[in-house]
């Protein structure tokens, strides 16, 4: 057997284990997800020639969290590293294949994937996978057993609160709970969802919960004058627990509800319950300190999504953004990496307003490709047109409503655009217009404060794509994050650039290709292509020959033409129709070399410029 099944199975005996490519991808089907110790299993998928590395799922399915400290492209992990030696403990070390450090703890309950800590700190845990450093290009630094993950690092990362990190209930002589917080907040919020179960049948939604119990909660403790949102017991950390507990009421997790104590408040009225609920603002007012105290930013997607922020991503026609803006929309909702960048899992909704047959067939490529079922996935769609360049918002009240109707409780973290003019369209709102873009972003903010999430609109170019985004600038005021996609010409390769981003720096500029894949579709066992994107290197620069300029306008001129022909899967132009109109954009007959250069030099290496297949002359990209 080959060294890397040895060693898969070698560790084995200890955790579950996958294998990937030299990216770092998982090659099989179901992803991290399928890690087996199963030695039958591990010897068949290892075996496997585009097996190169050893992963390792993270959380609950190893007992394993890593810390996941990040030195690329200018990140500051070194330093961050030696400013938080004490934070991070005495514990299990790796050396990773950039030059980072892996971080080994005994992973603690609700410890999940986050991005971006800091800038370049990477938690990885429920949802989450890592490559086991006895991988090539990985090693060991010491023996150290498993130290207790960071709470420091855990209370930025998830909610690690609760029965995980409870307090005795202890009081101040005015009665308000100082030890204890997360037990009351967990058993207002059990009570309400106790209640309405008890009067409904089903579970209520999180601003339900939030409505009839944060200020219960609120004014049950003491503050200890300090911030509660950092401390963990806000109302961000309220909207996680209530959240947690309805999926939990749902699934039929709780036992012997009906014996949980009823809330201390009168149970609301089925009318009130009823009644559309307007779009609320939750309003803070901050001091000096408290800005100072403030988290820095963490990614959704590193180093390109912020959390709770609004980004845009635009690019020209046939640039691809819509395909980045699934693959990015997909790698969170399955929690898995993007392009070797980590991402924090979470549902997302996907607005595809120009219709919901383009996005199906992208998914499904998206899914095989990635060797991953989209069976129970949080992604969710909208593939009718919502208005939200108009004033007041009234479709962003029907969207909002439509999200806690249908998805019952589950917040989405990723809510995206797709596109900008398409949410335009039929409103009589103009792009140009400063006043009707600041209701599209008006109605962008509401969404992202109501569901404390980041939303990324889609959209496109000018007429000059040198200028940057379409319509009035007022949207790059609002953004938090300004991403440009460019395709290189007569390439199917894109440059992805972040051209602004708030609080944290900006991310170096990143090439992908598009690479066509063909699949049979699961729904009607028909065959279909799309694209993918994958890493690439920056094209090299093409000055084209006099010959070369005139093939391409050749192929160019004839494209479309009553001379174009199909035979079996390749369309293109006949080569001798194709020769003769080079010859004759160059004025005059080819020599026999000239030909043969042609058919034959250009088709090849670098320098190939056309395909010919089946005697059909087309052009390469």
């Amino acid at each position: 057997m080959s060294d890397i099944v040895n060693k898969a199975l070698e560790i084995a005996e200890e955790y579950p284990v996958f294998p990937c490519d030299e990216k770092k991808r998982p090659i099989v089907e179901g992803g991290f997800k399928s890690a087996t110790q199963d030695p039958d299993k591990i010897v068949a998928m290892f075996s496997r020639p585009n097996a190169k590395l050893i992963g390792m799922p993270t959380g609950e399915a190893t007992g394993v969290s890593v810390i996941d400290i990040d030195v690329r492209d200018g990140k500051q992990g070194k330093e961050w590293v030696e400013k938080n030696a004490d934070l991070l403990g005495i514990t299990r070390m790796a050396r990773t294949q950039s030059g980072g450090w892996h971080y080994y703890y005994r992973h603690t309950g609700g410890i999940r994937n986050r991005a971006g800590i800091s800038g370049c700190v990477d938690v990885r845990g429920d949802g989450g996978y890592v490559i086991h450093p006895d991988s090539e290009g990985y090693s060991w630094l010491n023996d150290e057993d498993l130290g207790n993950f960071p709470s420091e690092v855990a209370q930025i990362a998830i909610s690690v609160t609760g029965e995980n990190l409870g307090e005795e209930v202890v009081t101040n002589s005015f009665g308000k709970i100082t030890d204890g917080r997360e037990k009351q907040m967990a058993r207002i919020i059990m009570a309400i969802v106790a209640d309405f179960m008890r009067q409904n049948g089903a579970p209520p939604t999180v601003k339900y919960v939030v409505d009839e119990g944060w200020e219960q909660y609120y004014n049950s403790i003491d503050l200890r004058g300090g911030n509660l949102e950092e401390q963990g017991r806000g109302l961000n950390e309220f909207k996680k627990k209530a959240l947690s507990t309805i999926e939990r009421a749902r699934s039929g997790k709780i036992i012997d509800i009906d014996k949980v104590p009823p809330n201390k408040q009168e149970s609301p009225s089925q009318a009130k319950y009823d009644a559309p609920a307007p779009i609320e603002r939750n309003i803070r007012i901050k001091t000096l300190s408290e800005l100072r105290a403030t988290p820095p930013p963490t990614f959704m997607v590193a180093d390109y999504l912020i959390d709770n922020s609004f980004a845009v991503l635009y690019g020209a026609p046939a640039s691809y953004k819509s395909f980045l803006a699934l693959d990015w929309a997909l790698s969170i909702a399955h929690g898995v990496d993007w392009n070797d960048r980590p991402t924090t899992q979470g549902a997302v909704l996907y607005l595809a307003m120009e219709g919901q047959s383009g996005i199906a067939v992208r998914a499904e490529a998206w899914h095989n490709e990635n060797n991953l079922s989209d069976a129970g996935a949080p992604f969710y769609t909208v593939t009718t047109p919502i208005g939200m360049a108009m004033q007041d918002a009234p479709d962003v009240i029907h969207l909002t409503q439509a999200i806690d109707d249908t998805l019952g409780g589950v917040k989405p973290t990723l809510i995206v655009v797709d596109t900008l003019a398409r949410s335009f369209a039929g409103s009589g709102a103009d792009e140009n217009s400063a006043t009707d873009m600041g209701h599209f972003v008006r109605s962008c903010d509401l969404l992202r404060e109501i569901y404390d999430c980041t939303v990324l609109a889609v959209h496109h170019t000018g007429k000059d794509s040198d200028k940057g985004m379409r319509g009035s600038s007022a949207l790059l005021g609002a953004v938090d994050t300004s991403i440009a996609i460019t395709r290189s010409p007569d390439t199917m390769k894109v440059r992805v650039s972040v051209n602004k981003q708030k609080d944290v720096s900006e991310a170096e500029p990143l090439w992908l290709e598009a690479r066509e894949v063909a699949f049979t579709q699961s729904a009607f066992a028909q065959e279909q292509s799309s694209l993918v994107l994958e890493p690439s290197s920056e094209p090299r620069k093409q000055n084209l020959g006099e010959m070369q300029k005139r093939v391409l306008e050749a192929v160019r001129n004839l494209k479309g033409s009553e001379f174009e022909e199909t035979k079996g899967e390749d369309t293109g132009i006949p080569v001798d129709i194709f020769l003769a109109e080079v010859a004759k954009i160059k004025g005059k007959p080819l020599q026999s070399g000239e030909k043969t250069r042609i058919t034959q030099g250009l088709t090849q290496g670098e320098n190939a410029i056309i395909n010919i297949y089946n005697g059909l002359v087309s052009e390469r990209w």
